[in-house]
């Protein structure tokens, strides 16, 4: 999805991300590749090499985001819980926040249908987990119906619109 947005608009993600999402919305600490004077506000994550080399610190964790730049659709990106919550209740206002509109209800509905073949029984839509093996963390309290991301350091954002509650780990 990162890929078709460069595609589409003729902009890196990052680029598009700040300009056309984080700024309007007023997430002032959601960037991919953040500086290292940032650091300091930051989780470092892992060793480089699993019990090794540098710690990852401020530096997306995988490894093909890494050798995309540290900017992809799946991986990369920093930001604070309040920031977070900033999206996940833009999305549950269906596409708006503090009356600007990101993206509009219909988007949403089909990011967060099924999108996977019939035949499948994990269930993603664009860019969300709705039902997988990595949906554990959903755990009983949300809905049928709520969808997420996770990441692989343990980050977390759980959204369901049937309860217009959210969950960020971080």
């Amino acid at each position: 999805l990162g890929e078709i947005v460069r595609r589409v608009s003729g902009e890196p993600l990052d680029v598009y991300c700040a300009e056309h999402i984080f700024k309007p919305l007023g997430m002032k600490d959601t960037l991919f590749t953040p500086p290292a004077a940032l650091r300091h506000q930051i989780a470092p994550t892992q060793y480089e090499h699993g019990a090794s080399g540098p710690v990852l610190w401020g530096v997306v964790h995988g490894p093909t985001s890494r050798f995309m730049g540290g900017v992809a659709g799946h991986a990369g990106l920093f930001s604070t819980a309040d920031d977070v919550s900033i999206f996940a209740q833009m999305l549950l206002n269906g596409g708006t926040y503090n009356g600007v509109r990101i993206l509009s209800q219909l988007s949403i509905e089909k990011m967060t249908e099924p999108q996977t073949p019939p035949n499948k029984m994990i269930l993603r839509g664009l860019g969300w987990d709705i039902s997988s093996p990595f949906a554990s963390n959903r755990g009983e309290l949300l809905d049928v119906g709520s969808f997420g991301h996770t990441g692989y350091t343990g980050t977390s954002l759980w959204i369901d619109p049937i309860t217009r509650t959210y969950v960020i780990v971080l």
